[in-house]
């Protein structure tokens, strides 16, 4: 209970970006003291920080919208996709992360291969909608729109119903100690669900993501059976999927 409650709060402050101590006490039905000690957690995790008369969301401040970050390496993006599609195999029942190279995969999927997909992805869902040998399940929640998907606290618990053959996961950031990066509390706790569920797990990453430190890490790179990337990837991340034991994979 405890930890769902926090859950929703981060998502609370999160949507809001900024919110007082009273108002959480109100929309969340407890004490003072609970918000207090609920508010010094997520401060640890890096979610939000206290500021005068209350508390903000700290992680989505500088990361750009969805449709900016669309557009960049976008044709070493496609060339990733092109590739996870290849490991695909009919019958594969599929989570699909949220993601700027994520969103290339169907349009590279064969017509003929029958796959079950679990996704809050937008642009999966869309196209899934014209390709029948598709089964979709669509993840409930909030439209998102700096990561263009639907996600809430419910998500969690209607995503640990599930078991998926491969996990095609993205990351805002891939650290140079192999840790996998996102940008919100929620994010974290989806991707986190989505790993642990998954009897393969592959992580679509452009190079030029290498490097980027995170407030939170979903996982890190040797969680990971398989990293596909472009072919600037850099010496360093090379030797890290050496040292982890995760199959680096180059795109064309």
């Amino acid at each position: 209970m405890r930890d769902n409650r926090r859950k929703e709060i981060a998502a609370y402050i999160s949507r809001q970006q900024f919110a007082s101590m009273t108002e959480l006490c109100e929309t969340f039905g407890v004490s003072i003291n609970t918000v207090r000690a609920d508010i010094a957690f997520l401060e640890k995790t890096g979610t939000v920080e206290k500021v005068y008369g209350g508390v903000r969301s700290v992680l989505q401040q500088d990361i750009p919208l969805f449709a900016q970050r669309a557009t960049l390496h976008s044709e070493e993006k496609l060339a990733i996709a092109r590739q996870a599609a290849s490991l695909l195999r009919d019958g594969d029942t599929l989570f699909v992360d949220a993601g700027t190279t994520t969103m290339h995969l169907l349009s590279q999927i064969p017509q003929e291969i029958h796959l079950t997909v679990v996704t809050g992805n937008l642009h999966l869902i869309a196209q899934a909608t014209s390709r029948p040998n598709i089964e979709l399940v669509v993840l409930p929640g909030s439209v998102n729109r700096r990561t263009y998907s639907v996600s809430d606290v419910s998500t969690l618990e209607f995503l640990s119903r599930h078991h998926f053959i491969k996990a095609l996961m993205a990351a805002s950031g891939l650290s140079p100690d192999g840790k996998l990066n996102v940008s919100s509390y929620l994010e974290y706790e989806i991707k986190q669900t989505a790993v642990r569920l998954s009897e393969q797990r592959i992580l679509l990453c452009d190079a030029a993501k290498f490097g980027a430190h995170g407030l939170l890490s979903y996982a890190s790179l040797e969680q990971m059976d398989a990293l596909i990337t472009d072919a600037a990837c850099p010496d360093a991340l090379r030797r890290l999927c050496e040292s982890a034991g995760t199959k680096l994979i180059l795109a064309d």
